[in-house]
């Protein structure tokens, strides 16, 4: 008996398609996230420093001392942007185009300076952070911003000291102080991501979620439309397909809304506006996902699924910390990634539903639409005549 069992061909097969499935899955879940590092992450300095001018009547400006620096650095990890001022250093976060800022103030050269005169001032800088673009990416942005002025501390500190013993100044214990720790960094967020929004991955998982029930409500109502039709096409059947979709999807959206907001405490700025466009999403995945089973029938399920299982994992990512792999192969054209944008605009952007238009989401859903409804016309298959009497449509 047991020899017999271990020569069954069914189990080494099921053996090879669990291996096949578990590197699959493996590689969906664990391939672009297990060591992400940052690629190009752009961020900006803005410079203002006006300099100023030491007694020897030398020129002196630590702000162009680091903008030299920075780009002299060629790390492949960071993309620099130099801005003229901060105006436009927010209005580039705001459309999210950078993680993080620094800012360089007119008067800093001048206040560094100032420390060896008897009216010191202690000079400062600001990191501007741009949290709600990607909080991942908003902590590198973070820590690479700081760990940058850490160093330019310490430049000016030896530079200071320097210049105390080149002035013969004399190094009292409150000028020591003063020059042990020159820089005052202060730190900003702006587009914050708010309380009770796991970490700003919300709009990942309201994607996730929309994918999830827009799928079982497609089978759903794919199957239920071949048992009654007997799986032949037609403009009412479709449009019940559609109108049932549009129920489903309602309801899917409300009941998601409901529980994260009255059970969960999410923030939510405001809620109508994300209902709308929860049901906006979620109709064009259920359109997308539809014009596909109209079409090819139940081999498309396994697509839908695998495309879940290898995007939902890097959507919490900044997509300059994939894989080039990742990033061109997958993130380039995954639908939810536009969905993921949207809710970001939502949820922390503080951006007016349809501001910029339908959006790439948008056309897909409606160019998903016409192709369930061109279905109809798919020529069908040759069927004998046992298998026509079985497909019979049921009458009600």
């Amino acid at each position: 008996m047991m020899i017999s069992f271990f020569r069954n061909k069914l189990l080494w097969a099921g053996l090879g398609i669990i291996i096949l499935a578990v590197c699959i899955f493996t590689f969906a879940f664990m391939g672009s996230t297990v060591n992400p590092t940052p690629h190009e992450l752009p961020l900006a300095i803005v410079m203002e420093d006006e300099g100023v001018v030491l007694p020897n009547g030398e020129q002196l400006n630590f702000g162009e001392i680091l903008v030299e620096q920075i780009r002299n650095n060629d790390k492949s990890s960071v993309d620099w942007k130099i801005l003229n001022d901060q105006d436009e250093a927010i209005k580039n976060m705001n459309e999210k185009e950078i993680y993080g800022t620094l800012l360089l103030p007119k008067d800093l050269s001048q206040n560094i300076f100032s420390l060896l005169t008897e009216s010191p001032k202690k000079p400062t800088t600001k990191i501007i952070i741009n949290e709600g673009m990607n909080f991942t990416g908003a902590n590198v942005a973070s820590q690479i911003t700081n760990g940058v002025l850490t160093s330019f501390n310490q430049q000016i500190q030896e530079q200071l000291f320097t210049q105390t013993e080149e002035m013969n100044t004399p190094l009292t214990v409150d000028l020591a102080k003063q020059l042990t720790n020159p820089l005052t960094i202060e730190t900003e967020k702006i587009n914050p991501i708010g309380t009770n929004n796991a970490n700003g991955n919300t709009p990942a998982l309201f994607t996730q979620l929309l994918w999830l029930t827009t799928f079982i409500s497609s089978m759903v109502l794919f199957t239920l439309l071949k048992k009654i039709t007997g799986g032949k096409s037609s403009f009412t059947a479709i449009a019940s397909q559609v109108v049932s979709g549009i129920i489903f999807v309602a309801s899917i959206a409300g009941v998601i809304l409901f529980i994260a907001v009255q059970m969960l405490d999410v923030n939510i700025p405001s809620i109508g506006d994300m209902f709308i466009m929860m049901f906006y999403i979620g109709l064009c995945f259920f359109f997308l996902q539809n014009a596909l089973l109209n079409w090819i029938g139940y081999p498309a399920a396994p697509l839908f699924i695998l495309l879940f299982f290898f995007s939902m994992p890097i959507l919490t990512l900044a997509p300059e910390m994939l894989p080039d792999v990742t990033r061109d192969w997958l993130y380039s054209w995954v639908p939810f990634r536009y969905s993921l944008e949207i809710f970001k605009d939502i949820l922390f952007f503080d951006r007016g539903i349809f501001e910029e238009g339908i959006g790439t989401i948008g056309v897909i859903g409606l160019s998903s639409f016409i192709i369930m409804f061109l279905a109809r016309l798919k020529p069908g298959k040759k069927v004998g005549k046992k298998e026509e009497k079985e497909n019979q449509p049921v009458t009600v």
